[in-house]
């Protein structure tokens, strides 16, 4: 089969040239230029994401944000909780004898005590005992002397007092002392006294025998037959019936208004002029006036804490009885060694004095029963003069019994710090793992966050949706205990500003890291989340709660020193730290100002980091 075969193609060499009308019409067009983006333009763009990233974070970031909210508002409440029972005054520890902090309490540091010297004096000296040594870094408001002499304790009041000692004997004197804080410190003394005559010789007495009365009988009492070798010059009755009374004399008369509880004590002490002494104990049974086996019950109110020159009222109307109505209210108010004695179901008292009251509730009925006394016992603090609000925790108050520098403010300044930073960098973390998973944009160690464009688009997330959630959760924290809404509002912002501030910083700082290694070390949200984790730690600083815990574990008081000995070293770098200072400051009007120059370091971070975040993505600040 024949075909026909094309001849080959022509040479392009031998092709003619083209048209000249053609080559005519040719023309050079200049270069294309990219031209650069202002800073006006990145903020455009980054509104335009940031209203993108509102729907999407709305949907990936807020309903996690509730969640959370939730949680630390639980969290934070039971805290709250327990740091104000740590700083209330508890009226049942200090009967008990208990350490206790009052509200209005400034340090914890005790004060120093100073009884004295020890001597030797013979009987019937009257010598003054000078607590002027003991000191304090506050002032010393309150001095006690108590001791025990033959058959009752003696309690004595004031920085310098004078006291005979009549009866031979060794005597241990305790001196306590109290600031203003009522941070408490002792001092013992020793007393000897001597006989005051070559006369060793006690007194004594024939014949005591135990007496028996019916109720608001007067009794009788006589030293029978009581001697001594050169003359008893003295008769002390010491009555142990619901309050301690003591009567003088050789023949004596006491009216006993209660029927006792078994048997009540009196004690005779005989003395003669060299001061030896006898004691002698006897027993009184007083009967109730008809039978009546039913005791009442006393209740009374606690008056808590009290200014000086305010009026305190007492309240027993619920107390009652079972067999009948109670026949008398008695009220037995003891301050300084001495008692008031005020009667009625209701009374009122203005204490002139500051300090601490014993107060003593005895009801009886008809038949004259009396409630067992210590079931009727409270009392009642009088502040000292320079405290306004008594009941009041102020942003001084110090927790613990520890001298710490943690006491509310600090309390309040780390929970906001803390709820600031969890959301703040919590939803931009969350910004950053979206942004990966998604894939939109350049992914180099820290990448998503690097850019000017994106900062900006991601922060807003934070800075707009984080104080809907940051300042309600701290201001219903803090509202346990009741300081100036004002002051918490300003405490919460300053938290949050720092929050963001060293977010920011930290987000333009991993671009200066990245053009220095130039290398990828981790994983995009490993650093995320890294950074979210040190920033919680950065706020230890505030806290410093692993002195307090070392302090507590171990009863020392060794750990609280090393921030003031090497804390400050770590704490220099801290914006946060020259928060809380710049807070002390403001609030409690310290001497303290914080060192401002330190925040200079996450603008210059934030200014370099933008230089370097141009240099690595330039195609993300053009504009074509």
């Amino acid at each position: 089969m024949n075909m026909d075969i094309p001849p080959p193609p022509e040479d392009d060499s031998e092709l003619p040239p083209p048209p000249a009308e053609i080559a005519e019409q040719t023309h050079h067009y200049p270069k294309i230029e990219v031209q650069k983006s202002g800073p006006l333009d990145t903020i455009k763009r980054a509104v335009v994401i940031f209203e993108k990233d509102i729907r999407t974070m709305a949907k990936h970031g807020l309903a996690s944000s509730v969640i959370l909210f939730v949680f630390l508002l639980i969290i934070f409440s039971i805290m709250s909780f327990a740091m104000k029972q740590a700083m209330s005054f508890d009226i049942g520890a200090m009967m008990d004898g208990d350490e206790i902090d009052v509200p209005w309490a400034t340090e914890s540091n005790p004060p120093v005590a100073d009884a004295g010297y020890d001597r030797s004096i013979p009987a019937g000296t009257t010598i003054t005992l000078d607590a002027s040594g003991s000191y304090d870094d506050d002032r010393i408001v309150h001095y006690q002397w108590s001791f025990w002499e033959v058959d009752y304790n003696v309690d004595l009041f004031g920085e310098r007092v004078d006291y005979t000692f009549n009866y031979v004997g060794t005597y241990e004197i305790r001196l306590t002392v109290a600031d203003f804080s009522i941070n408490q410190a002792e001092d013992n003394l020793t007393i000897t006294v001597m006989h005051a005559t070559s006369d060793t010789e006690a007194p004594w007495v024939d014949y005591l025998q135990n007496v028996e009365a019916e109720v608001d009988d007067t009794v009788d009492l006589a030293a029978v037959n009581s001697t001594d070798n050169v003359g008893v010059i003295n008769w002390t009755w010491v009555v142990h019936d619901v309050v301690q009374t003591k009567l003088y004399g050789e023949q004596v008369s006491h009216t006993f208004p209660y029927a006792s509880h078994g048997s009540l004590g009196v004690t005779l002490i005989l003395r003669d002029a060299s001061g030896n002494y006898n004691n002698y104990w006897f027993g009184v049974t007083v009967y109730p006036r008809y039978e009546d086996d039913d005791w009442p019950w006393a209740e009374v109110n606690e008056p808590g804490i009290v200014a000086l020159g305010d009026a305190v009222t007492l309240d027993g109307t619920g107390s009652g009885d079972d067999s009948g109505s109670i026949d008398t209210y008695t009220w037995y108010i003891l301050h300084n060694g001495t008692y008031t004695m005020l009667t009625g179901q209701t009374v009122e008292l203005t204490p002139a004095e500051w300090g601490w009251y014993e107060v003593m509730l005895i009801v009886r009925d008809e038949a004259g029963n009396y409630n067992d006394e210590w079931a009727a016992r409270t009392g009642f603090i009088v502040a000292p003069s320079g405290v306004d609000e008594v009941n009041a925790i102020t942003w001084k108050s110090t927790p613990f019994g520890i001298d710490v520098s943690f006491h509310l403010l600090t309390y309040a300044y780390g929970v906001a710090l803390l709820t600031s930073v969890i959301f703040v960098g919590g939803l931009f973390a969350k910004g950053f793992s979206h942004e990966i998973q998604k894939g939109t944009i350049k992914v180099l160690f820290f990448g998503p966050i690097s850019v000017t464009t994106t900062i900006f688009s991601k922060i807003l997330y934070p800075i707009v949706v984080g104080p809907f959630l940051i300042f309600p959760l701290t201001m219903a924290v803090l509202a346990t205990f009741e300081q100036d809404p004002g002051e918490v509002f300003v405490i919460t912002l300053v938290a949050y500003l720092l929050a963001v501030t060293t977010m920011v910083a930290a987000a333009y700082g991993s671009s200066l890291i990245y053009v220095a290694t130039k290398r990828m070390v981790l994983k995009p949200t490993v650093i995320s989340r890294m950074f979210l984790y040190f920033s919680l730690l950065g706020t230890m600083t505030v806290f410093e709660w692993l002195s307090l815990v070392m302090d507590l574990w171990l009863k020392v008081d060794t750990y609280g020193d090393l921030y003031y000995a090497h804390g400050g070293t770590v704490a220099l770098l801290s914006p946060f730290h020259q928060g809380g200072v710049y807070l002390s400051s403001l609030i409690m009007e310290t001497s303290q100002s914080p060192d401002w120059w330190v925040f200079a370091i996450p603008f210059v971070l934030i200014g370099l980091g933008i230089v370097a975040s141009r240099k690595l993505y330039p195609d993300l600040f053009s504009r074509e």
